[in-house]
Formats: structure tokens, C-alpha cells, sequence
């Protein structure tokens, strides 16, 4: 049976979901998302944006009832009442959903704010995700916490946080040799090499034949400067693992750093699987080699399929374009980035660069002072 939207009006004006991205023109489209995805939509449910954006339509009367619901308890009772402004869903759907929101509501509000943060870091986006976690472990603090927190801040390369985090989950198990291998990479990263190297070593006594010991090894002797040893090593990884593909794009980059672009060519072409992160490696490797054409071959492959979605990667490709001074074709690709996530920092940060090499100055330092203030409220959020 048809169903008429509630406003009979073209709408143009979109409301974006900040947990999942997605854009949303009607009442039903939103109804629909967060009934599908009600984590996510915690944060944007009947807040100001969402009654603003209603308002903007012309649902005036739905905007105030939106405003008499967002003051309602609990959470489930907000939630179900919002998706029973209009008649969408069957009692059934509605049944199902009720028993699912109970179920979460007696969870421990750590648990819930953890898997919030979790999702956000499988999406992509461990900024979002830092907040929540820190919310989290002001409740209560335990090892999935403090090693998941860790991951965001290793997403975001702040190795020194990550180490600090994983150090004190370690204090909890002592033992745990997943949470000694962490603490060996975020320790590394960060330059703390003698911590380093000594929970790698009681990683390695633990378990010897792992193939992260080796590669571990190879990570250590690489920030150390040390690239032959961290050749042999990173060989002896993919030997233990060769359906590891990380272990082959840090062989890759270590030749690479050597400037043995044709044997970094070479062992990354070994990898059977050729998606969006090898056609980025592939890339890097013919630019350092001075091959900017070349790299554009690749990333316009990884855009041309299922990476077509992906934001950074049309990004990487409007930078390539950009070496090229191909601008035309670097604005386009940019502004394709922006459509499929203007809030991403790599994506502002190429655009910013973009400007300035079309001479939008004005524009160029609009965007790095935008930029520069979104820095400054994270930073101050992170103290």
C-alpha cells in the first residue's frame, strides 16, 4: 500500500546524521534511520538541530511535538515516541524495537557508551569515539576500556596516549599477551624503544612462533633507523603469516624508505587481494619514485570501484592531481570527497590546498582558520 510523506513539498534542505553520516530530505527518511540505526542516532535525536530542521519544512507541528518529547524518560520512551509521530511502523516493528531498547536501558551506562565508541571506531572515526570512552571510564574502568580507547587514539596517531592507557590496562593482567603486544606498538610508535623492547620480550617468551614477534622486532629496528634488520625481520613475519597484508605494506615501506622503489613494487604486487589500501601504498611508492602519473593510475582504479565511496580516498586523489597541477581535475575530486564526508579532517585539509593553488586565498586561510579552531577544541577536550 502507498504511503503519502507528510509534507507534500519538495524538500531540499537535508538533516545529516552525525553518527552515521547519512543525509536524510523527509520525515520518513529520518523515522527510518533511526529506527535502523537508533545507537547511532543517540546524540541527534530531537536535539535542536533535528526540531530546527523540521521547522525549516514547514512541520511546525511536528517540530513541536518533537520539542514536547525530547523532555521525556527514559531514553526508550523518547525514542518510541518519536517513531510514533506519524503512523510508519506496524505494532510488530515497534514490539521488536521496545524489547531491544529495554534490554540496552539495563545495561550499565558504560557498557552502552562503549559501544557507541565502538561503532564509531569501526566506521572510521575514533575522534567522535574519544569522548564517549572517556565518559566510560569515569564509570568504571576495566581492560576493554582502556586497550579500545587505546585503538582510537593509535587511529589518530597519539601513540603517547594509546602507550599510557595500554600501561595501565597491563597493570589489571600483567599477563595478557594481547595487551603486551599493543603496549610494544603504541610504546614503539611513540619512541619509548627500551619499554619497547622489554615487554616485546616477555611477549616473545610468552610466545615465541607468534608472528607478531618478528614484525614487532621489524617495527623497532625501522624507527630506529635500522632498515635492513627491519627487512629481515618483517620477512620473517609474512613467512609465519602470509595472508597478513599489513606486514607486507611495512616490508614495502621500509624498501621504499631505502629508495628501492622497484622492490617495494615488487613485494606489494605479491598481495592477491589489490583494494583501496593497496592502490593508496601502490601510489605512495610511485611518488616518492617521482612517478606522479603513475600514481594517479592508481588512485583513479581505487575511486573507479568499491572505493568510490570512500572520502580520503578521493582526497588522495585530488592531492596526486594537485602534484600534477592538474587543478580542474583536483577540485573535482575534492569536492566529491566533501560530498561523501565534508566533516573529515583529511578531506578539509586537501581542500584548503586546493584553494590555494587555484589562488582562492581568501578561502585558503578561511578554511586553515576554521581548521585551526576545530583543532584547538579538541585539543582543549583532550586535556
Amino acid at each position: 500500500m502507498f504511503q503519502l510523506c507528510v509534507s507534500q513539498q519538495p524538500n531540499t534542505v537535508p538533516f545529516t546524521f552525525r553518527g552515521t553520516g547519512l543525509r536524510v530530505y523527509s520525515l520518513e527518511e529520518a523515522l527510518y534511520h533511526v529506527f535502523h540505526h537508533w545507537r547511532e542516532s543517540v546524540e541527534d535525536l530531537l536535539s535542536r538541530e533535528m526540531i530546527a530542521w523540521a521547522t525549516e519544512l514547514g512541520l511546525v507541528w511536528v517540530a513541536s511535538r518533537m520539542k514536547t518529547i525530547a523532555q521525556a524518560e527514559p531514553f526508550a520512551t523518547r525514542m518510541l515516541d518519536f517513531l510514533q509521530l506519524v503512523e510508519y511502523f506496524t505494532p510488530q516493528e515497534l514490539d521488536g524495537l521496545r524489547h531491544d531498547l529495554a534490554a540496552w536501558e539495563r545495561r550499565l551506562e558504560w557498557e552502552r557508551l562503549k559501544e557507541r565508541a565502538d561503532m564509531l571506531v569501526e566506521r572510521g572515526d575514533p575522534f567522535k569515539a574519544l569522548p564517549l570512552y572517556k565518559r566510560a571510564l569515569a564509570l568504571e574502568e576495566n581492560i576493554p576500556l582502556l586497550n579500545n580507547i587505546a585503538v582510537a587514539y593509535m587511529q589518530l596517531s597519539l601513540a603517547k596516549k594509546a602507550a599510557a592507557h595500554l600501561m595501565r590496562a597491563r597493570a589489571m593482567a600483567p599477563d595478557n599477551l594481547e595487551l603486551m603486544l599493543h603496549y610494544t606498538e603504541a610504546a614503539i610508535l611513540s619512541k619509548q624503544f627500551d619499554a619497547a623492547a622489554e615487554a616485546l620480550k616477555a611477549a616473545e617468551t610468552r610466545a615465541p612462533a607468534l608472528a607478531d614477534i618478528p614484525f614487532l622486532h621489524g617495527l623497532l629496528a625501522y624507527k630506529q633507523a635500522d632498515y635492513h634488520q627491519a627487512v629481515t625481520c618483517y620477512q620473517e613475519a609474512i613467512a609465519r603469516a602470509p595472508d597478513t597484508p599489513y606486514y607486507v605494506y611495512k616490508l614495502a615501506d621500509t624498501y621504499k624508505k631505502m629508495q628501492d622503489y622497484k622492490q617495494a613494487l615488487h613485494v606489494l604486487a605479491t598481495l592477491p587481494n589489490k583494494d583501496g589500501d593497496y592502490y593508496v601504498k601502490e601510489a605512495e611508492i610511485h611518488a616518492a619514485a617521482g612517478d606522479v602519473p603513475a600514481s594517479l593510475r592508481c588512485m583513479r582504479t581505487a575511486t573507479a570501484g568499491e572505493g568510490a565511496h570512500s572520502a580520503n580516498l578521493w582526497a588522495k586523489l585530488a592531492e596526486y592531481y594537485r602534484h600534477d597541477y592538474d587543478w580542474r581535475r583536483a577540485e573535482k575530486a575534492i569536492a566529491q570527497a566533501q560530498a561523501l564526508d565534508p566533516d573529515n579532517d583529511e578531506v578539509r585539509l586537501e581542500s584548503a590546498r586546493v584553494k590555494k593553488g587555484l589562488g582562492q586565498t581568501r578561502a585558503y586561510q578561511a578554511a586553515l582558520a576554521g581548521m585551526l579552531n576545530s583543532f584547538k577544541r579538541r585539543y582543549r577536550a583532550d586535556e
